[in-house]
């Protein structure tokens, strides 16, 4: 955010949600050093995976809510987007083993590394200790009684959208509607809302939040899937071309099935993707879908400079390329 406006930056965001984190968990890793010693790796495990990198898209949008809504970048809005990147962590941990990917930002999936079943703790420890980093964050007992429900709604709406997405057919509609649960609602909506409860905004600027978030978070989830098919994994943080090679059924995917069935090979199937259409068409749908959030945007009364900001946020996120 613009420091004309005395607003942190999405680095100034993700730097003190690594520090928070890092300070919650070594002291979760005494307490389990504590009861045994033998504990301490899964934490040590959390840890380095949280601290592996990652865009931290949550967080920053949880503090912009916050301030959209007249609340300050303080510790307690930032521990809520701390609490939400916990979240993130636990999905990622089981999206992951679910995916069968054998990587995760440079670094072997904790599946593979720890095991399936250390695996699986470990994402219930993330998921257990974001509540419990929420709750000390500081905030006043009603704001965070009414950051817990939004919380819940976030945490509920992950879970729901990874359902359809492991049950999910080849079909465009329904990837739009996994798309629109998993990513619009999880990765952008909630976490504007939190931040925004959190100050105690109006419900009128809640309901607003939706015609920018929804086609801004299913656009976001089309460029990630662009990216999964033909990034590298220095950009994506998976193994390039991992989504095509086990044929997930993206939207992208969906799309070039009209052309027929897929071929063999990975730059095989690069090649039938983008000569069956479905790359323009994925990068068409993007634009429209970016032109209506910027537009619902343009349309919240906030300040200026925030609007702003999100505005240049989104472009960031959607317009990312190979």
């Amino acid at each position: 955010m613009s420091a004309a406006a005395g607003a942190p930056t999405q680095g100034e965001v993700s730097l003190r949600v690594a520090a928070l984190l890092g300070r919650f968990l070594a002291r979760r890793r005494s307490e389990m050093a504590a009861v045994d010693p033998v504990l301490t790796p899964m934490v040590d495990e959390l840890q380095a995976v949280v601290g592996s990198g990652g865009k931290r898209v949550r967080p920053w949008l949880v503090v912009w809510g916050h301030l959209a809504s007249g609340g300050a970048f303080e510790d307690p809005i930032a521990t809520a987007g701390a609490a939400v990147e916990l979240v993130h962590t636990f999905a990622l941990l089981q999206d992951d083993f679910m995916d069968a990917s054998a990587t995760r930002r440079g670094r072997a999936a904790t599946h593979l590394a720890m095991g399936v079943s250390a695996a699986i703790l470990i994402s219930d420890l993330a998921l257990v200790w974001a509540d419990q980093l929420l709750c000390e964050s500081g905030f006043a007992p009603d704001a965070l009684l009414a950051g817990m429900r939004l919380f819940n709604s976030l945490r509920s709406d992950v879970t729901l959208g990874q359902y359809l997405d492991v049950t999910a057919v080849a079909d465009e509609d329904r990837a739009l509607r996994v798309n629109r649960l998993k990513t619009a609602s999880y990765t952008v909506l909630r976490p504007i809302q939190l931040g925004m409860v959190l100050a105690g905004a109006p419900e009128s600027l809640l309901a607003a939040v939706p015609a920018y978030a929804e086609p801004a978070g299913i656009a976001f989830q089309l460029r990630d899937d662009v990216l999964g098919a033909f990034g590298e994994a220095s950009v994506t943080g998976k193994p390039a071309g991992d989504d095509l090679t086990r044929g997930k059924a993206t939207w992208l995917w969906a799309r070039a099935l009209r052309s027929g069935p897929p071929p063999e090979g990975l730059d095989e199937r690069r090649r039938w993707i983008r000569e069956s259409g479905a790359l323009d068409d994925a990068e068409a749908l993007i634009h429209r879908l970016e032109t209506a959030a910027l537009a619902a945007l343009a349309e919240l009364p906030i300040d200026t400079g925030l609007r702003g900001e999100l505005a240049a946020f989104t472009r960031d996120l959607v317009d990312r390329h190979l």
